[in-house]
């Protein structure tokens, strides 16, 4: 079983075996996946009240590195209003053939959009699940600067915020304060590099602004920016993606 995404308490999985479901039909389009590369994220779109699926099918560049792609051929949509499969005209960007898949803490459907990181170019692509179009977002120019090394993109505050790390082993927190408006960039928090026992970039921040990583025990650990203090959870670290429980009176 795989979480696909997760927006108010509504969660999306892959090969659930569960009663209290919907069941989502397959795209109309099944290539296969020895020949091609495919995202799926699950998001929210408050101007329809609608929660959709976004499939993106690239083939695969074998000739480059593992995830490579040499064109993306098609994206479909999956609305549970219409509760049925669409193909949408406007590709995913052409020039685009890394992206970033290993976002451990869900923020996919932030301000009814969806998210990708460019593995290349080091952008952000952004898909309006309203208008169904796709933009790219600039990072703040510190990041991209040699003295960092890695970088992720979450959520803080119910803002776009990317936690990167520098070569010095220290960690910064920037965040978008105006929505696609890269010149809206701060950053929020430096993190000497004794802060974490760990050389694993933090999963993100909870809806308390409790920052997610993982210790040297590979067990999970909460910090508290506020009172900067930290707490274990009672669960070692997990492979695939962390959800945080919301009460929802969604009812699929």
């Amino acid at each position: 079983m795989t979480v696909i995404g997760a927006i108010n308490g509504l969660i999306c999985l892959s090969k659930p075996s569960y009663s209290d479901m919907s069941t989502i039909p397959p795209p109309h389009s099944m290539l296969p996946r020895l020949h091609y590369e495919t995202s799926i994220r699950f998001g929210f779109d408050p101007k329809t009240d609608d929660y959709k699926l976004v499939k993106l099918t690239g083939l695969r560049d074998t000739a480059n590195c593992f995830g490579s792609v040499k064109e993306w051929v098609q994206v479909e949509v999956y609305s549970m209003r219409k509760k049925s499969w669409e193909f949408i005209t406007q590709p995913f960007p052409s020039y685009i053939t890394r992206i970033k898949n290993n976002d451990y803490l869900c923020v996919d459907g932030h301000d009814g959009h969806l998210h990708w990181e460019n593995k290349i170019e080091e952008t952000i692509v952004a898909f309006d699940l309203g208008s169904e179009t796709f933009r790219e977002i600039l990072l703040p120019d510190s990041i991209l600067d040699s003295n960092h090394r890695f970088h992720r993109l979450v959520v803080l505050d119910g803002k776009l915020c990317e936690i990167s790390c520098r070569y010095d082993g220290a960690w910064e927190v920037w965040v978008m304060e105006e929505y696609g408006v890269p010149q809206s960039w701060v950053k929020r928090h430096v993190f000497p590099k004794f802060t974490f026992a760990s050389w694993r970039l933090p999963f993100g921040f909870t809806s308390h602004n409790e920052l997610l990583h993982v210790d040297e025990h590979a067990q999970l650990v909460l910090y508290d920016l506020v009172a900067n203090k930290t707490k274990l959870t009672p669960k070692k670290q997990i492979a695939n993606k962390i959800v945080e429980y919301v009460d929802s009176l969604v009812w699929v």
